[in-house]
C-alpha cells in the first residue's frame, strides 16, 4: 500500500496536490519497517484490535473514529 501511495497510484483522482504527503509517507513507511511485533505493547493504551475497530468505523465516511476520545466522526461532527 505504501508503495503504491508513493508511486502516486490513483492521485489524479485527487481534488488538489497534497504537497507533504509524500514526506509523510515517507515518514509512516520508517516507522513501518522498524516496528518490532516481538517488543510491541500489549494491553491498554493501545489501538483497538479488529473487533473493536470495526465498532469505531465511520459507515458513511469509511474512516477510523478514535473512540472513546471522540464522541464521533470528526467529517460527521465538522460543522457542528
Amino acid at each position: 500500500m505504501l508503495d503504491l501511495a508513493l508511486s502516486r497510484h490513483r492521485w489524479e483522482e485527487l481534488t488538489y496536490e497534497p504537497p507533504r504527503a509524500e514526506g509523510y509517507l515517507r515518514t509512516y513507511r520508517a516507522m513501518v519497517e522498524e516496528f518490532d511485533p516481538a517488543t510491541a505493547r500489549v494491553g491498554a493504551g493501545v489501538l483497538p484490535g479488529p473487533q473493536e475497530a470495526a465498532m469505531a468505523s465511520c459507515v458513511r465516511h469509511r474512516v477510523l473514529d478514535a473512540l472513546p476520545f471522540w464522541q464521533a466522526c470528526v467529517f460527521c461532527t465538522a460543522g457542528v
